[in-house]
């Protein structure tokens, strides 16, 4: 547990790293503060799992999680949905003048945080998918570092330097305090963590790709819109200097400057569609203003102006068409009317000699012909601005929150060259932005997580299973071993273990099976002086004797049908079913001769020889002690006549007759 101290120096580490991200506060970001907020109780809630104190923890970590919820929605959700408007709208609510940028962490920061909240939120277990959920936490802040080092988005991805710090703090903090708990499922979590790390690194390269894509497709858009505008705006210039010298061509046939309701009526249908023409003005020979529409109360004061002297940068161009060499065109100069322009002025000659009668000047304001332009886009969601090198000309859209991207273009009006750029409104990118990376980027997580518990609980149901299977083979071992306990009980409960015969308890059942068949006889068969071989020889010797009489006996009474087994110590019995006296004494005979031929001697040299006792029941009931009784009679009888014999059992009624 000492290791988990070393958590408390890292979490410390947390605030300094937020104090210095948050100043000066004069130059913070709303969105940085924001992000300050939320990393506040995952440090609060760090400390409070530290010190398992599950109560703080959950009331720390759940405004947080739920707050980065609301923040991913409004990234998720498509703009048809919820529009962009409605989440700045909702900010508004919150505090006028503000935007849902405002109240929202940048999209990684977001995920990091998530991630490292439900670190938190799991408690670090393993199967529930916290080695992940912090590993990935690692990727995110790598994301987070590249982003803020090299990149420049439309969406803010990454927070400044010491925020990044402190989250990376609070990732180290969380591993700390979960090493320990992973030791006994490592290899679980070795099993499960890589396939779905790889997953979600590839999830957080594919959003990437993504999302330059939709980057480079929307600046795609405002270079298309930008250009548009420019080409639309050459084009109407053409269109005025077409439609001048028509203008100018109408009065040649006159031989006489017009009169002035002719050149208001005339003029009057040239300006209606060219409303940027601040005036149409006809010019006499000697630079003044005879007649001019429309007939405002700025232009009615220029009738009589002599524009050699009121407008000396416009004068070249109107001694060439007054001097007959052709259109006269001046630089942007500043006109009369208080606006930068351009002026054209067509030579006005008489038809039958050619002599100039005046110039037609026709005056094009450059911000009137900027606003007819731009009149045509809206002002909230697109910047235009008109320049001529670096002097602006004419301006339009809002003055803050603009995109990070706008577009140049160059537009040609006789001659002279000026800059059209396009620069559209940061919320109307955002509105027009696809979904479909940050929802590529979630679908990938989660599925890396969902892999991730799929391959933790196969691999440890695997161990589940090896162990119920070494179980399994432990407990049918144990199982076999106690069946053969239980076989060797129960064979020994019924066998002698030295001779391997049936013992008396087996012997007695054998013979009550056998109760109803007639003729029945019974062998009880005793070892001469068997003492003497175990004095002699010891009760080794004595062993081996026994078990080879047992052998015998099986051979012998086995071959006959019957049942031979130890009846104690050295005396042993057998039931011959079937077996008549004469028959059953043959058999006795048999096993007698077979034990003295056997070699087996006693210290003298001579063989080791049997007494046996036979009884016969032909008929009647069976009484097995009354039939004991007779066959040990017989065996005392043997005894008596010096051993090494077979006698018959005298029935029960003569035994009696004969005082016995």
């Amino acid at each position: 547990m000492s290791h988990r101290f070393a958590a408390l120096p890292v979490l410390a580490a947390v605030p300094p790293l937020l104090g210095l991200a948050l100043w000066p506060a004069s130059a913070v970001d709303p969105a940085t503060w924001v992000t300050v907020a939320l990393v506040v109780p995952l440090t609060l809630g760090q400390l409070a799992w530290h010190l398992r104190r599950l109560t703080w923890l959950r009331v720390v970590l759940w405004p947080v999680l739920a707050w980065l919820a609301l923040s991913l929605l409004s990234y998720l959700l498509p703009e048809h949905w919820v529009a962009h408007a409605a989440w700045n709208r909702l900010a508004e609510g919150l505090v006028p003048g503000s935007h849902v940028d405002d109240w929202r962490p940048p999209l990684l920061v977001m995920v990091s945080l998530t991630l490292l909240g439900l670190g938190l939120h799991s408690r670090t277990r393993a199967n529930l998918g916290a080695p992940l959920l912090l590993t990935t936490t690692g990727l995110v802040l790598a994301g987070q570092a590249l982003e803020h080092r090299h990149g420049h988005s439309l969406l803010a991805m990454a927070a400044p330097w010491p925020v990044i710090g402190a989250q990376a703090c609070l990732l180290l903090a969380q591993l700390i305090d979960a090493l320990g708990g992973w030791r006994v499922t490592r290899g679980s979590i070795r099993r499960a963590l890589w396939p779905s790390l790889l997953l979600a690194l590839i999830a957080l390269i594919f959003w990437h790709h993504q999302k330059v894509l939709v980057e480079h497709a929307l600046k795609a858009g405002v270079q298309a819109q930008g250009q548009r505008l420019a080409d639309r705006l050459s084009g109407e210039i053409d269109a005025h200097l077409a439609a001048m010298r028509r203008f100018a061509a109408s009065w040649e046939w006159l031989n006489a400057p017009p009169s002035s309701e002719r050149w208001a009526r005339q003029a009057s249908l040239y300006h209606r569609d060219f409303r940027y023409f601040l005036n149409i003005a006809f010019i006499d020979t000697d630079s003044r203003i005879r007649r001019v529409y429309p007939l405002d109360e700025v232009n009615r004061r220029l009738i009589g102006t002599r524009l050699f002297d009121a407008q000396p940068g416009g004068r070249e161009a109107l001694e060439r068409a007054l001097d007959g060499e052709g259109v006269g065109r001046t630089e942007i100069i500043g006109l009369l009317q208080g606006q930068p322009g351009i002026i054209h002025y067509l030579p006005v000659a008489r038809d039958d000699d050619g002599r100039i009668l005046g110039a037609v000047g026709m005056v094009v304001g450059l911000q009137s012909l900027a606003d007819t332009l731009f009149r045509q886009v809206d002002p909230h969601a697109t910047a235009l601005a008109l320049f001529e090198g670096d002097r602006l000309l004419a301006y339009q859209g809002p003055a803050q929150r603009q995109g990070p991207w706008q577009h140049a273009a160059d537009i040609d009006i006789s001659g002279k060259s000026l800059t059209l750029i396009t620069r559209p409104a940061r919320d109307a990118l955002l509105a027009r932005r696809s979904r479909l990376p940050v929802i590529s980027l979630m679908v990938g997580l989660t599925l890396s997580y969902l892999l991730y518990l799929a391959l933790f609980a196969r691999h440890r149901m695997l161990l589940q299973h090896r162990q119920v299977r070494r179980s399994n083979r432990e407990l049918r071992r144990e199982v076999r071993t106690r069946a053969d306990l239980q076989k060797e009980v129960e064979w020994l409960a019924e066998h002698d273990e030295l001779t391997r015969l049936p013992n008396r308890r087996r012997f007695m059942q054998v013979l009550d099976a056998q109760a109803e068949i007639r003729p029945l006889s019974l062998l009880l068969c005793d070892i001469d002086h068997f003492k003497r071989i175990n004095d002699r020889f010891g009760h080794l010797v004595g062993d081996r004797y026994l078990a080879e009489l047992g052998r015998l006996g099986r051979d012998v009474i086995g071959a006959a049908g019957g049942t031979f087994a130890r009846f104690g110590g050295e005396e042993f019995i057998a039931c011959l079913p079937g077996f008549d006296t004469d028959a059953a004494v043959a058999v006795a005979e048999r096993l007698r001769r077979r034990l003295a031929e056997a070699g087996l001697d006693h210290e003298d040299g001579s063989p080791m020889t049997l007494s046996v006792g036979v009884a016969t029941l032909g008929e009647g009931p069976l009484t097995p002690e009354v039939l004991l009784q007779e066959a040990d009679d017989a065996l005392y009888r043997a005894k008596a006549r010096g051993r090494d014999r077979v006698e018959r059992a005298t029935p029960r009624a003569d035994l009696t007759r004969a005082g016995i």
